[in-house]
Order: C-alpha cells, then sequence, then structure tokens
C-alpha cells in the first residue's frame, strides 16, 4: 500500500506548504478533507470512495498517517511541532480503519483533553 496522509483542516496547519513539499519529496500522497467529509469512513477516505455528507465543523487540525515509514514519520512529525495551533495526528490502525474519521477526531479530542 502507499503511504498516505489525511490532512483536515489544512488552513490551521501555518507551515501545510513545507508539509505539501515534504510529501511530495517523500512520495507521501495527502488527501484533502473539509467539513463536509468527515462522516466517512477511513477505508473509504484511503480508497478515494469519499461522498459529501451534513457539514460538521470540527475544529482542530488533524493528520491520520497511513503507510508511512517510521522515518518519514518522524520527519512530518518534527515539522508539525512548529505549528502553534492544535493539530491532533493518529496512525490508521486495524481498529480505527473502519471508524468514521469524525470518531477518530472525538477520539483524538478526548485523548487530549484527558492529557491537557
Amino acid at each position: 500500500m502507499n503511504a498516505k496522509l489525511i490532512i483536515y483542516c489544512k488552513e490551521k496547519i501555518q507551515n501545510y506548504e513545507s508539509l505539501k513539499q515534504l510529501c511530495l519529496l517523500m512520495n507521501i500522497e495527502i488527501i484533502l478533507l473539509n467539513e463536509q467529509m468527515t462522516q466517512n469512513k477511513i477505508k473509504d477516505i484511503l480508497n478515494k470512495k469519499i461522498k459529501k455528507t451534513k457539514k460538521n465543523n470540527l475544529e482542530p487540525a488533524v493528520v491520520v498517517f497511513s503507510n508511512v515509514a517510521s522515518l518519514q514519520m518522524d520527519q512530518i512529525l518534527t515539522l508539525l511541532k512548529e505549528n502553534t495551533t492544535l493539530c491532533l495526528k493518529a496512525i490508521v490502525t486495524a481498529t480505527n480503519y473502519n471508524w468514521t474519521f469524525e470518531n477518530i477526531y472525538l477520539h483524538l479530542l478526548e485523548e487530549y483533553q484527558k492529557n491537557k
């Protein structure tokens, strides 16, 4: 499988252009989501079977890694650390592969708030 990043709310990632260039160099595909795509399952997003759903404004930016090598992930995470606004991060697993993007988002937000 190809390495992919699912990115929600790219406008809130200050160095998005640098992230885009880094992914291009590392041959990592970026899939951009907006607030009308959050009800789609991760597996459908990765397979580009994205349907528009009801509009859901989720607040922080989210980056979901799929099949990204650890060295590449480290480079991307280093770049994302420069972000001054909250950017939640996750890795696609066998468990969350069938979740909707919104479910991953809510789970990440809950974990973030517990660990603040």
